[in-house]
């Protein structure tokens, strides 16, 4: 309901005011009376009505020193001025107020149920928008979690590239990230997972992960050492080590404590694997394939481990190495997605020059660094719903029975090399075939509604493309831009046209989808080389 006080020092009007109009019928009701200013100001400190409707001459306190208090007060209510001196100085003393409306005495019974009607709408729809602006922000309060723990996943597989822009996200979610600090991650998991939980419903395992984060955060929160997240993609729980922990090695007393109290409160046992210190957020990542590869190596530790990538006598040049790897294998993943093949064999040359000849002695583990690049493969050929057998004829088992029946190493960079390269091929025919698609969908649709106002966003949302994709595909198939493409044809139509006598030509203009004849003609001239007239007479 919208409330509203009434001021008038005269009580035939005043009252009059209050009964002549039935308020509920705009949601009004009138929660007050007064008859003079200062008695008005009072009443709407205590009620703080929506509307003050008020005289300007009033005793005490006239109407517009009442509207001006109610301003320096703070007060938001809509003011609606009544007033039989018809003086421009008081309307305009009441509009530099914000009033909503001046009006005169004797007052039109319509033109007050107009006014008001307006005043009650816009207090609706401020209402209706300010409801609706708090629901929004109670929804993205609500999503903060979730965003905080997906930005953190983004963070670790190295979804991002600069770290201005990273740390601006950092700053708004509030993690306690600080630029320049050094930090490292720990990566938990409980010890032999899948025996763990085998008896455990849905609600338990989560029930699980959300007790072990608890312990985690709290041991982390007490000591100001970090703090923890859960990746529940892959069921793991992140810690990352502040720079205050990194100092004399404390967060190895921190992942013990951790490991205890786990067993002591959840009843689990888990191990902990952690990764070398990193001055930069945009390197996390590579503490954190640190923290996972020291993690594997509780296979030997046993359970209950901490493991630091130190521990397994990993040195500067062999952790340069394993990132190089990392970043090659990433990049011929990328050009397999692209379909470009020449990439391909480059990178792939230098992966067995730079990475598997100089570090690999053993057979053993050249068949190893092959087979781990198929079934690395494999994934993404799965998120674009392909597979060796669809694109070679052979499934992952096969290939990797190929890639060990190699007899040398020249033999087996020429099969990855093949392999490799015709899934690239095929990818680049398949990213062709679906680019002459939409190709195809864009001219039909502008060849059937040339004469609309035709935007880029319009055809973006029928190809189901983002317009800067859409508008690059077709510039790279065709050699032209969409709007010179929609030009030609709008153009190719109006020569149809032409050859009616009886259709004006700023009829004809319309009727292609110009706006006016006069860009038509500088358009069609543009074109053709003449004007539509002189066109028509060479007919």
């Amino acid at each position: 309901m919208i409330t509203m006080v009434i001021a008038d020092d005269e009580e035939l009007i005043r009252d009059g005011l209050n009964s002549i109009i039935d308020w509920s019928e705009f949601g009004i009701e009138v929660v007050g009376l007064a008859e003079e200013g200062r008695q008005a100001y009072e009443l709407c400190m205590r009620l703080k009505p929506d509307i003050v409707c008020t005289d300007i001459r009033m005793p005490i306190m006239d109407g517009l020193e009442l509207s001006q208090k109610l301003r320096d007060a703070g007060s938001t209510a809509k003011i609606v001025i009544i007033s039989g001196i018809q003086d421009f100085h008081y309307a305009k003393t009441a509009l530099s107020m914000h009033a909503e409306a001046y009006v005169l005495k004797p007052v039109k019974l319509h033109e007050l149920t107009e006014v008001f009607g307006q005043v009650a709408s816009k207090i609706n729809r401020e209402r209706d928008s300010e409801t609706m602006n708090t629901k929004v922000h109670k929804q993205l309060q609500d999503s903060i979690p979730a965003l905080r723990e997906k930005l953190l996943i983004q963070l670790l597989s190295r979804y991002y590239t600069n770290e201005n822009d990273i740390h601006d996200k950092i700053a708004y979610y509030q993690i306690p990230l600080q630029q320049g600090e050094f930090s490292a991650i720990g990566l938990l998991k409980i010890d032999d997972f899948e025996h763990a939980i085998q008896h455990y419903s849905e609600e338990n395992k989560q029930l699980l992960f959300f007790a072990i984060h608890n312990v985690v955060e709290e041991i982390l929160t007490n000591t100001r050492s970090g703090f923890a997240f859960t990746n529940t993609m892959d069921n793991e729980l992140i810690v990352i080590f502040n720079e205050k922990s990194l100092i004399d090695q404390k967060y190895m007393d921190l992942a013990e404590e951790i490991i205890r109290c786990i067993r002591q409160y959840v009843k689990v046992s888990a191990s902990i694997g952690i990764g070398s210190s990193v001055s930069s957020v945009l390197q996390l990542s590579y503490s954190y394939q640190e923290a996972k590869e020291a993690l594997q190596h509780t296979f030997f530790t046993g359970k209950e481990s901490v493991v630091t990538i130190h521990d397994i006598a990993h040195n500067k040049v062999e952790t340069e190495r394993h990132m190089h790897l990392y970043e090659l294998e990433k990049q011929l993943i990328q050009q397999v997605k692209l379909g470009d093949a020449d990439g391909v064999a480059r990178l792939l040359n230098k992966l067995f020059d730079d990475i598997i000849l100089p570090n690999s002695a053993q057979v053993e583990q050249v068949y190893y660094r092959g087979a781990e690049l198929i079934f690395q493969l494999a994934r993404p050929l799965h998120e674009a719903d392909e597979s060796y057998e669809a694109i070679l004829g052979k499934s992952t088992i096969e290939l990797v029975q190929m890639i060990q029946n190699t007899k040398d190493i020249g033999s087996l960079r020429d099969l990855m090399t093949n392999i490799i390269k015709d899934i690239a091929l095929y990818m680049q025919n398949k990213h062709n075939s679906k680019s002459q698609r939409v190709i195809v969908r864009i001219k039909q649709y502008i060849d059937k509604h040339y004469m609309n106002n035709v935007t880029i966003q319009l055809l973006a949302e029928e190809a189901f493309l983002s317009p800067t994709y859409m508008c690059q595909i077709f510039k790279q198939e065709t050699g032209e831009t969409i709007i010179e493409f929609l030009t030609k044809v709008r153009i190719e139509k109006a020569k149809e046209l032409l050859k009616s006598p009886d259709l004006k030509i700023f009829v004809i203009a319309e009727m292609v989808g110009f706006e006016n004849a006069t860009y038509f003609t500088t358009v069609f001239k543009k074109i053709t080389g003449v004007l539509p007239g002189k066109y028509r007479e060479s007919l």
